[in-house]
């Protein structure tokens, strides 16, 4: 089922860069590049990595979804487990220690865009191109989209992108709070990288590990549970080195 990796992963002084390598497939996701990032995100954790980049090979796509060709070869049970390998990813990125931010340039499409929304932070060119385009194939965005991407842009607009198939540019992406920056094309990936090593060098990486807990899994419960969560990660990082670090500049 899974052939040689198209991921390219560099690991240098705090940041990962973790590059799908498929230009000719407009980056597109088979399952040995699945199989390669999800492994790369794991190494990253172990490592202590403090912040990782996730882009594409080229400018003409950051990832246009599921390799169609090769699932138009696959059996059921293996399509499944392709879709259940675009959940691990997901929830690996949403869950990482590490700050991942996703460089976009060109198409986003479908399971690039799900992987993407699961990224904490999006740079995208002006003329990238975002879109979930999987029911004009009678097939459904299934790697997490209709569940974080209408936390990032509300239920109605993501009705336009899943149902209606409605396809932003960057620019677009940033009005409609998909993207957090639209940068100059072929741009994305140098700014990425530059925040990533502003990250990695500046900030502790577990007091980030556990304020992105806080926000994933506090999202949607209760708020007295979700400000008793909070009051729970105090309790555990009130003592800490790195607070101790963090207010001892404003000691008299």
């Amino acid at each position: 089922m899974s052939g040689e990796s198209g991921l390219e992963a560099v690991f240098e002084n705090g940041v990962a860069k973790l590059m799908i390598a498929r230009e000719r497939r407009r980056n597109a996701l088979d399952d040995a590049t699945m199989e390669a990032l999800r492994d790369a995100l794991i190494r990253a954790k172990r490592e202590g990595i403090g912040a990782i980049v996730l882009c594409g090979e080229g400018t003409k796509a950051f990832c246009a979804g599921s390799d169609l060709k090769e699932m138009a070869e696959q059996s059921y049970d293996e399509r499944l487990m392709h879709t259940e390998l675009g959940q691990e990813i997901g929830d690996l990125i949403e869950a990482h220690p590490a700050v991942v931010i996703a460089a976009i340039e060109g198409y986003c499409l479908g399971g690039g865009l799900e992987i993407a929304s699961a990224c904490d932070y999006r740079i995208a060119g002006r003329s990238a191109v975002l879109g979930l385009p999987e029911v004009a194939i009678n097939a459904l965005p299934s790697w997490g989209g209709t569940v974080r991407i209408p936390r990032i842009v509300g239920l109605g607009r993501a009705r336009e992108l899943v149902i209606f198939g409605r396809m932003l540019s960057g620019v677009e992406a940033e009005q409609w709070g998909l993207v957090a920056r639209a940068v100059d094309d072929g741009a994305a990936v140098n700014e990425a990288m530059e925040l990533a090593r502003q990250i990695a060098s500046g900030h502790d990486r577990r007091t980030v590990s556990i304020a992105k807990h806080l926000l994933s899994f506090g999202y949607g419960i209760p708020a007295r549970s979700g400000r008793h969560l909070e009051y729970l990660a105090d309790m555990n990082q009130l003592g800490s080195h790195a607070v101790e670090q963090g207010v001892a500049k404003y000691k008299s």
